[in-house]
C-alpha cells in the first residue's frame, strides 16, 4: 500500500503499530493521548485500513526500537553550538537544572523541549532521566514543534531559563545548611 502524502510518516507507523494493540491495551493508551493526539491517530488508521499484517508489526518493531534507544531529539537546522544562548545550563548542578525544567514542564513544555535540543546530548541525558515522567510527557509532546521555534523566539525561551536558573541558584545559596 502507498502511504497517504498528507500523512507524515511518523503518524502512519504510529497508526500501524496502534493498530497491532490487544483491544484493552489501544484503550487504555488512547486515554493517555489529547485530543488533538487522538485526531491524528484517528486520521492516520484510516490511511491504513488496507496496509498488511507485515507492515503492522514492522511498525510496532520499529517503535519498540525506538522507545529502546531513546528520545528522538529533532536536529536544529542553523543551530550554532559555539553561539548556543541555553550555555548557561552548563554552570549550574544537574539536579538544579532539572529541577528548574521540571517546573517549567507544567505550564511552558515547549521552553524545556527547546532547551533540551539545544543542549549537548550528553547534557540532554544526563538532565531527561532527571525529570519526572509526567514532565517528560508534555515535553515528548512538544518536539515535533520545536523546528518550528525561530531564533529570537529561541532567545525568548533561553533567558527565561536562565532567568529561572539564577533566582534558583540564589534561592539555593540563602538556604541554611542542614
Amino acid at each position: 500500500m502507498q502511504a497517504n502524502p498528507s500523512t507524515p510518516a511518523g503518524v502512519r507507523r504510529a497508526a500501524l503499530a496502534f493498530s497491532v494493540l490487544p483491544t484493552p491495551h489501544a484503550d487504555a493508551l488512547a486515554h493517555l493521548l489529547t485530543m488533538r493526539e487522538r485526531v491524528r491517530l484517528r486520521e492516520g488508521l484510516t490511511q491504513v485500513r488496507d496496509a498488511s499484517d507485515d507492515e503492522r508489526i514492522a511498525a510496532l518493531h520499529a517503535l519498540v526500537r525506538q522507545i529502546r534507544n531513546g528520545v528522538d531529539w529533532p536536529i536544529l537546522s542553523g543551530h550554532n553550538p559555539t553561539d548556543c544562548p541555553f550555555h548557561v545550563v552548563d554552570g549550574h548542578p544537574l539536579e538544579r537544572v532539572a529541577g528548574v525544567f521540571g517546573q517549567l514542564a507544567e505550564r511552558q513544555p515547549m521552553t524545556v523541549a527547546v532547551a533540551l535540543c539545544h543542549l549537548p546530548a550528553e547534557t540532554r541525558n544526563d538532565v531527561w532521566v532527571l525529570l519526572e515522567s509526567q514532565s517528560r510527557a508534555k515535553v515528548m509532546q512538544q518536539l515535533p514543534e520545536v523546528g518550528l521555534v525561530g531564533t529570537v523566539r529561541t532567545r525568548i525561551l533561553a533567558r527565561e531559563v536562565t532567568a529561572r536558573l539564577a533566582r534558583a541558584a540564589k534561592m539555593a545559596a540563602t538556604r541554611p545548611l542542614g
